[in-house]
């Protein structure tokens, strides 16, 4: 192979100050870029903050409240125990002699207990002089009334709640019930209360009021509960220095997120910048060649050979070479192995490309050479004897896969042919040969000309003939082999041209979907079933789930699914009553794609087939990979099936695992009596095929629908 001839004299390379230009832009574009990023990200900061806060808000609240109501506890709890002390303690001196009741205080030894005579009309409880004071009546032997005391220092109160004091600064009032102070403590430290009150200290506080008061604000946390029993109120206030540390926390790590941001954008735009010079660097490289072979790709061919063939006056032949059944081969031994090929090719290739000439890779699987010649012989023993070279490649394991080498070769003898018009003519001189799925190779002749005349014709014959009706559906019947009775049918499409008469499905379905007019077809065909469901359903006739199948070509749309639920809605169509048949040939392009618009069919209601079940290489495995509601035995298995064991094994199992994954059964092609016993011996599920019926016209299977007698299978 002539190396090339460099990059550089076919492009033109940017000065220095249009890339330095480039550069700046992109700069300006990557800077415009970051302000709505850096912006964003400030909200997003700004947000979060303001969320942290509320939840410390709302935390430290919780907490706060929860001293304070254990501190007011504390504290109601001890008074009601002193009063309840006084209480007993005065039951128990009732109906006693003064002077037994002086020995049972004077044994008690307790200063704060004494007793008055003939007191009465004096409130229980009282605060006096910085005193707790605690009354209760009771009578002497001889009737005198008497009243017994208990006075203690309203401070000792505050040691014996023991409430915490973990704030910097934390204030406790007990204040009685006209919110006069009784006493009050910062830190643990008796303070002089002089003539304050809650009402002064708590403006919004209102004497008599027996609801807690929660207040927090200003970094003050403020609490007002009621004790009950004419205690009085406890005050508790507290300094909340936690929040504030929290607060400048938060703040901190925003800014400084927000500066690492910030040097992140800036690293990011000298790295763009950078990249940017690099990518320009490689770019003429990587224009102009296949990363994988190292050959040049369609780029460089098509310039280089555009070049040779304005300054040659010899003929040239374009030849491109493709990898038969290249996706089995990555799929069987790996895409590893599929790589190892494409550059054995590649590096035969060189070999067989004349001095003036060049080679190339095409796109995937498939390899270009543009070739000189003088005789037309001497480029067919180039071309053979590249062919055998080919195939000489081998398999890994004694593997008896062979390689399939499919070859068009379009000749440029007037020298007026344009590069691009030859290889889309070796292109398609290679398709007549994939049509036909055999090594080999072909030319583009006048032949091959002619039918692609007549076929860029097909989409104004087809729109035509769908217009005048030419295209109508025939209905194969389906039967239970439990029950004999009709269970449904197959819509079939068949061809009325005028000229030609009835034209059937292998001779146009292949061309059709060549030319993706497949997806028409197949809609009309739908449409024409939902139009016959509907009539059936206006005239009360039975109602049968009928098939229609779904060709490749659309199944890849991303609006497939939606395009048929609506058209089946169009016609008020119950969803169960559509079945929708795929070959098993589809799986082999893209599993989990099909797999994904299987499963939303059956999401919407709608029956999946899938059809020729066994015809392809990976059955097995695809039914672990999807899921169906139907499978269709491919009628090659049952040929020879019901006298040759073997075949009968194999449809024994299929049927068998079938049921385990609660798909029903389905054979096709079944034409004689011996085939339906082995069949229904199985526990095959449904039959069709000529034993039973041919594909009836509509008129005939309505009939059918209405005298629906039980099928004799003996």
């Amino acid at each position: 192979m002539r190396k090339a001839q460099g990059y550089n004299r076919w492009t033109t390379r940017p000065s220095h100050g249009v890339k330095r230009r480039r550069r700046m832009h992109v700069a300006f574009q990557l800077f415009v870029l970051g302000i709505p990023i850096v912006l964003v990200i400030t909200l997003a900061f700004f947000q979060l903050h303001n969320r942290l806060e509320r939840l410390l808000d709302q935390e430290k609240s919780n907490q706060y409240k929860n001293i304070s109501e254990q501190c007011a506890s504390l504290l109601s709890l001890q008074l009601q125990h002193d009063r309840q002390h006084l209480v007993s303690l005065a039951a128990s001196l009732s109906s006693h002699a003064q002077s037994e009741v002086d020995a049972v205080l004077s044994a008690l030894a307790d200063p704060e207990i004494s007793y008055q005579i003939g007191t009465d009309g004096t409130a229980p409880f009282y605060v006096q002089e910085g005193m707790v004071i605690f009354q209760e009546p009771f009578s002497f032997a001889d009737g005198t009334r008497a009243l017994l005391q208990q006075r203690t220092p309203a401070v000792a109160y505050q040691k014996q709640i023991e409430c915490p004091t973990t704030q910097v600064h934390t204030t406790m009032i007990w204040a009685d019930e006209r919110g006069s102070i009784i006493w009050k403590f910062t830190n643990d430290e008796l303070v002089e209360s002089g003539q304050d009150s809650l009402g002064s200290l708590v403006p919004s506080w209102q004497a008599g009021s027996d609801k807690s008061t929660h207040i927090l604000g200003n970094g003050w946390y403020v609490s007002i509960h009621s004790l009950g029993g004419d205690y009085g109120y406890f005050f508790l206030e507290r300094e909340d220095t936690l929040l504030r540390r929290a607060y400048l926390t938060i703040l901190q790590s925003s800014l400084s997120i927000a500066i690492l941001v910030m040097l992140i954008l800036l690293v990011l735009l000298f790295f763009l910048i950078y990249r940017d010079h690099m990518y320009e660097k490689s770019l003429m490289r990587l224009a102009f060649e296949d990363e994988l072979t190292g050959l040049p790709n369609k780029n460089h061919f098509v310039h280089e050979a555009s070049q040779l063939l304005l300054r040659s006056r010899s003929s040239y032949a374009v030849i491109v070479i493709d990898i038969g059944k290249f996706k089995l081969i990555n799929n069987q031994f790996g895409y590893t192995f599929g790589d190892t090929l494409l550059m054995y090719i590649a590096k035969i290739l060189p070999r067989f490309t004349t001095q003036d000439g060049v080679c190339a890779r095409l796109s995937g699987d498939k390899f270009i050479l543009l070739c000189s010649y003088r005789e037309r012989k001497v480029l067919e023993k180039r071309i053979a004897a590249l062919y055998h070279e080919l195939k000489r490649f081998t398999f890994p394991h004694a593997s008896p896969f062979q390689l399939d080498i499919l070859i068009g070769i379009s000749l440029i003898e007037d020298g007026r042919t344009s590069i691009d018009a030859a290889i889309d003519c070796a292109l398609f001189a290679l398709s007549s040969l994939k049509g036909k799925q055999s090594s080999g190779w072909s030319y583009y002749d006048l032949a091959l000309k002619e039918q692609l005349l007549e076929e860029s014709e097909l989409e104004k014959v087809f729109t035509n003939a769908l217009k005048d009706g030419q295209f109508f559906i025939m209905l194969q019947p389906k039967y239970s082999l439990s029950s004999t009775h009709l269970v449904g049918a197959e819509a079939l499409v068949r061809w009325n041209h005028p000229t030609k008469g009835l034209v059937p499905p292998t001779e146009f379905i292949n061309l059709l979907e060549t030319h993706n007019l497949l997806v028409t077809l197949d809609m009309y065909v739908l449409e024409q079933v939902c139009k016959l469901l509907t009539r059936w359903k206006s005239e009360q006739k039975p109602l049968l789930p009928i098939s229609v199948n779904q060709s490749r070509s659309h199944l890849f749309s991303s609006n497939y699914e939606r395009t048929l639920v609506n058209l089946v809605d169009l016609y008020g169509i119950d969803h169960n009553l559509m079945e929708f048949e795929l070959t098993e040939s589809l799986f082999t392009h893209d599993i989990k794609h099909l797999s994904h618009v299987m499963e939303n069919l059956r999401k919407h209601g709608f029956l999946v087939s899938l059809d020729d079940f066994g015809s392809g290489y990976s059955s097995l495995t695809m039914l672990k990979d999807v899921t169906i509601d139907v499978i269709k035995l491919d009628q090659g298995f049952l040929k020879g099936a019901d006298d040759h064991q073997r075949g009968k094994v194999v449809v024994e199992h299929i049927i068998s695992m079938a049921k385990s994954l609660g798909i029903t059964t389905v054979a096709e092609g079944v034409e004689t009596l011996e085939q339906v016993q082995m069949l229904t011996a199985l526990g095959c599920d449904v039959v069709q095929g000529f034993y039973f019926s041919q594909p009836l016209s509509i008129a005939n299977y309505e009939a059918l629908l209405i005298d629906d007698r039980p099928r004799s299978f003996s």
